[in-house]
């Protein structure tokens, strides 16, 4: 029998309007014990670098998929302290479906999505900031430049910017964490040389975006994510998955995938070394707010987008015709000779 009005009936939800930037991290650490080790302390440093680097209009959540007691325990710390904003515990239901969890139930202008092994710095997120309200059709923002990426799911820049003088290879910014990223994923340096010196890239008023964007840690606009919410996955990890509904799915819109100049985020991978703890310290708490971003978020999948899309990737799989591109795009004699990708 129930009496009276239910109190909620009455109220609006109105916390959530202080907020128009989410970060997603989904969380699997089932044991701490052998690869995962240490997966634990690489959690605290990841979520600490949001909480400090992070402004007050940042709504971040963190869903865990099927970790441990242990890591769950630290979690509810986190959220009983109001570090963070939303823990979502869940069994291992894999990180796509993890990401779906994270979303559903929201409406924020941009989304991060970031692995547990993320390590983040400061001024980032101005950073990606700058790029979508210099670049509008620019769909996806990493900060972490990749000279590997610049072309992969890229059609509609490559299309875009082909007449575009701004847009051209210029050297990287910071070629020492290009390659540090590369090392830290278990790969070989970087062969040639020029492979981690230039990186195909377009400036605008003083801002500068490198092409290309992975999906380790990235923001999107919400419009381009949204069919994220009802996706089912059947993987845990799939590099597959990741393309089918995080790189197809957004690329089909025509938007562009785009990386800051400077990097602003470090894989940790499963080891902490001495270099993330001096990192973590050395980082100054954002305490700011009241953003007023210029956000387009209308997108649609035309049958020209497609048609553009489906011509550039046959093109580009031309050595003679993506060669003459680069040679284009002031790749010299010599750098085009060793630049194979």
């Amino acid at each position: 029998m129930r009496k009276g009005i239910n109190p909620a009936k009455l109220e609006d939800i109105k916390a959530k309007n202080q907020y128009f930037h989410q970060i997603i991290v989904p969380v699997y650490l089932p044991k701490l014990e052998g690869y995962y080790k240490e997966g634990l302390d690489i959690l605290k440093i990841c979520l600490e670098s949001i909480c400090l680097t992070s402004h007050n209009q940042t709504y971040i959540s963190v869903v865990n998929n099927g970790s441990s007691r242990e890591v769950q325990d630290y979690l509810n710390h986190l959220l009983k302290e109001n570090k963070v904003n939303e823990v979502v515990h869940s069994s291992a239901i894999g990180k796509i479906n993890a990401i779906a969890k994270g979303l559903a139930g929201h409406n924020f202008d941009l989304i991060t999505i970031s692995d547990a092994d993320v390590l983040f710095q400061n001024g980032w997120q101005n950073a990606v900031y700058d790029i979508y309200e210099t670049f509008p059709k620019a769909g996806m923002v990493g900060t972490t430049p990749n000279t590997k990426s610049y072309k992969d799911y890229n059609e509609m820049f490559l299309f875009d910017t082909f007449f575009d003088r701004n847009t051209k290879f210029r050297k990287v910014s910071d070629s020492e964490a290009m390659e540090k990223f590369i090392l830290s994923l278990g790969f070989k340096v970087f062969k040639p040389e020029v492979l981690k010196e230039k990186i195909l890239s377009i400036k605008k008023n003083g801002i500068r975006a490198n092409a290309g964007c992975g999906h380790f840690c990235f923001t999107v606009k919400q419009d381009l994510i949204k069919s994220l919410k009802s996706v089912v996955s059947n993987h845990l990890i799939s590099s597959r998955d990741d393309a089918i509904f995080i790189d197809i799915e957004l690329s089909k819109y025509g938007h562009w995938r785009l990386s800051t100049d400077d990097n602003f985020t470090f894989h940790m991978g499963n080891t902490v070394t001495k270099w993330m703890i001096r990192t973590l310290e050395d980082m100054k708490i954002n305490n700011s707010d009241l953003f007023n971003l210029k956000i387009m978020n209308k997108s649609s999948c035309t049958l020209k987008i497609k048609l553009i899309r489906f011509l550039v990737s046959k093109l580009i799989k031309s050595k003679f015709i993506f060669n003459s591109y680069k040679s284009y795009k002031k790749l010299s004699s010599k750098e085009l000779k060793d630049y194979y990708i």
